[in-house]
């Protein structure tokens, strides 16, 4: 008896499923109603396989990957969870340690909408993020430049309109 009590939770340790946003391994404690019927709970704890493919804005402390867009923005600069007609988007260049290099662009045709610059990552899901240190030029729709921005310790030290 003990031996048919053990081999179903075995199963269950070693148990994986994959699906939507990646594979996990399930724990789970259960017994036999009859011959084919089975009762139990488990426990589905993520594994990644992928370093680098998760969201931001979700529990993982896992990078996003180069060039993933990072961040959706509707017409009027609030995230949203995707792309929206006349929004934005904001896609990762790299990262180096703290640090996120990323670039934005018009959504409707992929268009860009500043030259690539650097952020914090309190900063990725804001809409007028701008760079501790550094420049930031942004582009109208037409391509012309719109701006010209630049930084030192957070403060603005020069502009061009």
């Amino acid at each position: 008896m003990k031996k048919t009590a053990l081999l179903p939770l075995l199963a269950a340790l070693t148990a994986c499923t994959a699906g939507t946003p990646g594979m996990s391994v399930g724990i789970g404690l259960g017994t036999n109603i009859g011959s084919h019927l089975g009762l139990g709970t488990s426990l589905n704890i993520p594994v990644s396989l992928s370093p680098g493919k998760t969201a931001l804005g979700s529990n993982s402390q896992t990078a996003p990957a180069a060039n993933e867009i990072i961040a959706y923005f509707d017409v009027h600069g609030t995230p949203s969870n995707a792309a929206v007609k006349g929004g934005f988007y904001r896609q990762l260049i790299s990262k180096r340690g703290d640090e996120y290099i990323v670039q934005d662009f018009y959504g409707d045709q992929g268009r860009k909408r500043t030259d690539p610059y650097t952020i914090s990552r309190n900063q990725l899901m804001n809409f007028n993020a701008t760079p501790d240190n550094g420049s930031l030029t942004r582009y109208a729709y037409n391509g012309a430049v719109m701006q010209q921005q630049v930084f030192q310790n957070g403060r603005l030290i020069s502009a061009q309109y």
